[in-house]
Formats: structure tokens, C-alpha cells, sequence
């Protein structure tokens, strides 16, 4: 599948305008899907910025009909030179169709249509949104952002972090980012995830840390004596998903990557503004931001959704997950504790202690609901803090 003169892959920060909406609907649940995306044309490259709008347009139209981040970051990416896309749709598009461009006032606005199957979720707790928390994001090496006067990068970062996440993985949502860095490297990770996972009432604590925004100069040869000095700069981080409840580190992985730096490095930028982000450095990063958030999905959407116990009255249980998390009335969840156990050498172990009665869900609130035994049984043994899953 294939939209024709469209140019060479190049990152790029975008204006998204979207209009969408359902044409037709066929007997095999397959939809078409319209979509218009688009983008600012930098410095005249019109070819550069119909790409970017192309893409936005497909990611857009791919997020509303329910596919994964996954898919979206496999199919926009997909791009081949000689002015063509080509998509790989694993089985959830049919066909794109370059329905029209125009141009307007230094904007371009592609329109696309797209025959989609949304994709079925593999897992019952893939059906609950997890709420994650962190906080602003800690330069490990904090004389690297004075070079440029980007101390604040942390904070930008994060922030946009949290609305990708929240605009594009409907299985996850960064609930609370608190303003404030935490210096992870120096910290107890499980104990401090714990306490802000306890008193953010989430289930996952996100763990960010900008390893690497170092500066390279680039001198020109001998032979390109016309150029002037160039620079490039690092943007390398570890993303880890640490269990809140238990301080466990569940996933980790690091990125890498480098991008021209165009700005004064004796100046103090402001890295929340526009010509930052989309400078080649700014555009960079939200490339990087993509696909670590398509990965992490990618690993969580399939593990356990896990609520608290609030309280315990006549037999029966409030939790603290609700409509919020996608919980319906009838659904079915499994009641657990969590003990610490000590050996004789100090070692300590997590023992997980199942109760025998599988619980369903009653009643529903915003964030909140009602649940008791399946069976109407007597609930023994049950304390507040003990914990519910989705498995």
C-alpha cells in the first residue's frame, strides 16, 4: 500500500489540526476513516512538512479507530525514499488513500482516508487504563545544561511525555506528574516509588533520567573552509515502570540519540517555547519520547491491573479503581495480600497470598467501586491495603 509523492523520512514537530469521522462501516467490522493532518512549512520545504502532516493524518486516524501505539509508530515510520510511503499494517489497514493537500498562510493540510480494522485487545487487563505517576525529570549531569541554558529541559520533557501518553495510549495514563525533580540516582528507588505511587493513588511509578545532553563541535574540513563551525547535541535517557506497590523494577530501557544544535551556547533558551521544539534538536527528542512510549505500552498493556483495598464493610469491598480505569459492573477480579518474609541470612522475600474467592464488581464510581464474593460467600481475612487484579 502505497500514497505517492510524498518525501525523503525526516523528524519534524507538527501543528495538528484534525478533522474526523466515520464514512461507512462494512459487514466484515472494517471502517474508512478520514482524517486531515497538519504541519508548519520550515525555511520553504514544502516536501518535509506534507510528510509530516501525511503522518500526522495516519496516526490520527489509526488512534481513533483503536489501534496501538505500536502500530502507528510501525506504519508512520514505514517511509521510503523516491517520493513514496509505504505501510506495514500487520493486518489492521486495508488501504490509505491521499485524498488532498493544500497549502495556506506557511501551513500544509494533507487529507487521507483509511480502510481500518481496529485492533482487539489479547488480555483482560489490557481492557483497564493503568495511572502512572513521576515527577519532573533530573539531568544527571547538570553542568551539561548550562552549555545553552537548558536546566529546565527536565521539566519540558516530562511534560510533554505526559500529554503523548495521555493523547495516545488509551491503556495507560500519566495521571500525575508532580512538580518537582527527583534526583533518582541518589535516591532509594523502590522506597520513594512506593510513597509517591501511595500518595498519587496509582498503580505505576514512571522513572525518568536524562543521562547525556553533552555538545559536540564539529569543526568543517580543510576543503569546507565556507561552513561554519557545527554543533551537535546528545539526548540520551533511561525509562524505567517500577510497580508502586511493591518498589519492583519491572522494565528498563535506555535511548540514544544525537541532533544538530542550532542555538546560541551562550545563551539561556527557552526550552518551552516553539522555536525550540521545532528546531532539529526539539524534533528529536519527541521522536525519541514516540517510540520509548510505544515500547512501554508495548510491555504494559498486558500486565495485571492492580487496585487497593480502601475499606471493608457487610461483606463487602470498595477499591480504588473505577470508570476512571474502564471498570464495568460484573467484571471479575482476584483478591490478594502481600507479606514480607525475612530468611535467616536477612535476605527479605515478597510472598503474594491469593484468597481463594474470586471477587466481582457491583458498583461503579468515578474512582471507585463496589465489589464482593462471586459466590455472595463470606469475605474472610480482608484488610484495607490488601490488593485487587485484573489479570
Amino acid at each position: 500500500m502505497r500514497i505517492a509523492k510524498t518525501s525523503h523520512h525526516s523528524i519534524g514537530l507538527y501543528l495538528v489540526y484534525l478533522l474526523m469521522y466515520l464514512i461507512c462501516v462494512s459487514t466484515s467490522h472494517a471502517a474508512w476513516f478520514s482524517a486531515t493532518g497538519q504541519a508548519v512549512v520550515v525555511d520553504g520545504n514544502r516536501d518535509q512538512a506534507k510528510q509530516q502532516a501525511t503522518q500526522e493524518a495516519i496516526k490520527q486516524a489509526l488512534l481513533f479507530a483503536g489501534a496501538s501505539v505500536r502500530s502507528v509508530q510501525q506504519m508512520t515510520n514505514g517511509l521510503l525514499m523516491d517520493d513514496h510511503i509505504e505501510i506495514r499494517s500487520s493486518g489492521e489497514v486495508n488501504t490509505i488513500e491521499l485524498m488532498d493537500e493544500m497549502y495556506k498562510d506557511g501551513v500544509v493540510s494533507v487529507s487521507i482516508r483509511a480502510d481500518i480494522f481496529a485492533q482487539k485487545n489479547q488480555c483482560s487487563a489490557a481492557d483497564y487504563t493503568k495511572k502512572v505517576a513521576t515527577t519532573f525529570f533530573p539531568i544527571r549531569y547538570e553542568g551539561q545544561a548550562s552549555v545553552g541554558g537548558i536546566r529546565h529541559l527536565g521539566r519540558e520533557v516530562a511534560l510533554q511525555m505526559q500529554e503523548m501518553i495521555n493523547t495516545f495510549t488509551p491503556s495507560m495514563q500519566l495521571s500525575h506528574l508532580e512538580p518537582y525533580v527527583f534526583d533518582w540516582h541518589q535516591a532509594d528507588v523502590a522506597h520513594h516509588a512506593k510513597f509517591l505511587a501511595n500518595k498519587t493513588n496509582t498503580q505505576y511509578v514512571l522513572v525518568v533520567t536524562l543521562d547525556d545532553i553533552s555538545m559536540d563541535e564539529r569543526k568543517p574540513s580543510a576543503f569546507e573552509f565556507y561552513r561554519q563551525t557545527q554543533y551537535v547535541r546528545a539526548f540520551n535517557f533511561t525509562l524505567s515502570l517500577i510497580n508502586g506497590a511493591t518498589g519492583d523494577n519491572l522494565y528498563s530501557k535506555q535511548y540514544r540519540s544525537r541532533a544538530p544544535w542550532m542555538f546560541d551556547t551562550h545563551s539561556n533558551l527557552d526550552v518551552g517555547s516553539q522555536d525550540f521544539w521545532l528546531s532539529q534538536y526539539g524534533q528529536n527528542i519527541k521522536e525519541k519520547l514516540q517510540s520509548s512510549i510505544a515500547d512501554l505500552e508495548e510491555f504494559a498493556l498486558c500486565q495485571p491491573t492492580m487496585g487497593r483495598v480502601l475499606a471493608v464493610a457487610n461483606n463487602q469491598l470498595q477499591i480504588n479503581l473505577g470508570r476512571t480505569h474502564q471498570v464495568q459492573a460484573g467484571d471479575q477480579l482476584t483478591l490478594f495480600n502481600v507479606k514480607q518474609i525475612t530468611d535467616p541470612f536477612g535476605q527479605e522475600y515478597r510472598q503474594f497470598i491469593l484468597h481463594p474467592t474470586t471477587l466481582i464488581v457491583r458498583n461503579v464510581f468515578n474512582d471507585t467501586a463496589t465489589v464482593s464474593a462471586i459466590d455472595n460467600g463470606l469475605l474472610g481475612n480482608v484488610q484495607p491495603n490488601d490488593y485487587v487484579a485484573r489479570q
